[in-house]
């Protein structure tokens, strides 16, 4: 897909990307910097944002950015017919935003061009990480010229690159926008080759058919342990959490801090890492991963002490397990190999009479987002580029997504205050507050994240991968020695 407005594939946003930009974007750092709009600044009463948009900035179509192109933009991901998708979330909040999609009008009503350059943004309730979210702003124009199926002829976008063609099955071909704002990229284009497997695209990069391969799971082990890709890899880790859900609900025992720092404590993270992932995955610090704003530097991983687990135990009134009811850990069939790691941790360090359960995903997901699994390993991937993202959808306690039902009245209201508070630095200390009653209630087990991995030529320079995948490709080279 590459339709800006039902974009909602992980996969087409590595092209959508090059091709459209929002009001801020991410450094080589992860850092949140601006892009569309050069500043912004939050109304008095937390309610809203006013955007200073940066001046001189075509379009593909070659006309100029304005505050109207946004406004438009924001009003397309709304209206019903146009099939919003994973953006439409970001505009739903604005004032106006129930009578756009109701099919009542077309025009948001919490939006305001206050002139060519600058917006007033106007929400039902404080918004405060409104700039950071990948919002994609479109040319106004473009439907006017081209129809209601301009997608597949043109880009309407900002960004770097701009759509040539789509060969279905084949290609999707960018070429190089001359009037880029941040200046014209050194490469002339882009192809994104559309290959049957990523075992036919390991192949094809091998065989020197492909300058970048994105490595996705389980060949990731299979390349990390290659020798000869060595000097051609790049990994980072990705922006997404994995953990153990402990239900009290479900479990009696779950119920005691001690028996829940004592599960946490008998999983070899390490091991786990080295044996299962063969480096492509490391243990995880708290709940926020590296390259996300709000990630705390001081969260260590959870020590693995199996004797320190066995005190617990015991201390709990279950000794070596005993008395302890039986437990089902349940997962879908990728996480097979998991599961058993974690039974046969618990089983051999603690005596837990454990079982493993591997059930159909979708069943799996229903059960979990009831609150109906006691005790499931499980992930969540960051949508946007702030910790807030982990914090108050995985573990807020009104959230739908807190799947294991842990709840704490103070990181509650911690949450409540961050998403309340626009200025970064204070929110991250909120961020900070809140993750470690969570990490100190023993909440859950926070265990890996796994490294996004990739192969790249020698030939290649200023591809970056960062926690959300690769940035934008307006700074890749190719130098002479592609020749050779």
């Amino acid at each position: 897909m590459i339709d800006p407005i039902t974009y909602s594939e992980l996969l087409a946003g590595d092209v959508i990307g090059n091709m459209y930009e929002s009001f801020t974007g991410l450094d080589a750092e992860g850092n949140v910097v601006p892009s569309l709009a050069t500043s912004w600044a939050a109304h008095d009463d937390n309610r809203g944002f006013r955007f200073h948009l940066r001046a001189g900035v075509s379009f593909h179509s070659g006309r100029k950015l304005t505050a109207a192109d946004v406004k438009w933009s924001l009003e397309q991901l709304l209206i019903p017919g146009n099939r919003g998708g994973l953006n439409a979330k970001y505009a739903a909040s604005i004032e106006g935003a129930g009578a756009v999609q109701s099919g009542d009008t077309e025009e948001l009503s919490g939006v305001t061009a206050v002139d060519e350059l600058t917006l007033d943004v106007r929400f039902r309730e404080a918004e405060v990480l409104f700039p950071i979210y990948p919002i994609y702003i479109m040319d106004r124009g473009v439907v006017d010229e081209h129809g209601e199926d301009w997608p597949s002829e043109v880009s309407a976008g900002t960004g770097p690159f701009s759509f040539v063609e789509w060969r279905r099955g084949q290609v999707v071909r960018l070429e190089a926008h001359d009037e880029y704002w941040g200046g014209r990229p050194a490469i002339d284009g882009v192809d994104f080759l559309i290959v049957p497997s990523y075992e036919t695209a390991i192949s094809m990069y091998e065989a020197g058919e492909l300058d970048l391969a994105m490595v996705e799971q389980p060949f990731t082990r299979r390349v990390v342990k290659d020798t000869r890709f060595e000097p051609e890899l790049l990994m980072t880790p990705a922006a997404r959490i994995q953990y153990l859900g402990m239900n009290q609900n479900l479990y009696e025992p779950f119920k005691d801090i001690r028996v829940r720092e004592a599960i946490c404590r008998a999983i070899d993270l390490d091991g786990l890492s080295r044996g299962l992932f063969h480096g492509t995955a490391a243990p995880l610090a708290g709940q926020i991963t590296k390259g996300v704003a709000g990630y705390n530097p001081e969260n260590r991983p959870v020590s693995y002490d199996p004797e320190r687990a066995r005190t617990l135990l015991a201390a709990a009134g279950y000794p070596g397990g005993e008395g302890m009811p039986p437990l089902v850990i349940s997962a879908p069939e990728p996480n097979r190999l998991e599961l058993a790691f974690y039974a046969n941790q618990l089983k051999t360090e603690l005596g837990i009479p454990i079982e493993v359960a591997v059930v159909e995903r979708g069943t799996h997901l229903a059960a979990m987002n009831a609150g109906q699994v006691a005790f499931f390993p499980w992930a969540w991937s960051a949508a946007y580029p702030d910790g807030l993202y982990f914090l108050r959808d995985v573990w807020y306690g009104p959230s739908v997504y807190n799947r294991s039902r842990w709840q704490n009245d103070a990181f509650d209201t911690l949450i409540e205050r961050a998403a309340e508070t626009p200025d970064n630095e204070s929110r991250y200390e909120l961020y900070h507050q809140a993750e470690r009653i969570l990490l100190d209630d023993w909440g859950t087990c926070p265990t890996i994240v796994k490294m996004l991995v990739a192969l790249e030529k020698p030939y290649v320079e200023g591809v970056t991968l960062g926690a959300f995948r690769f940035l934008p490709f307006a700074n890749v080279t190719l130098v002479s020695a592609q020749m050779d």
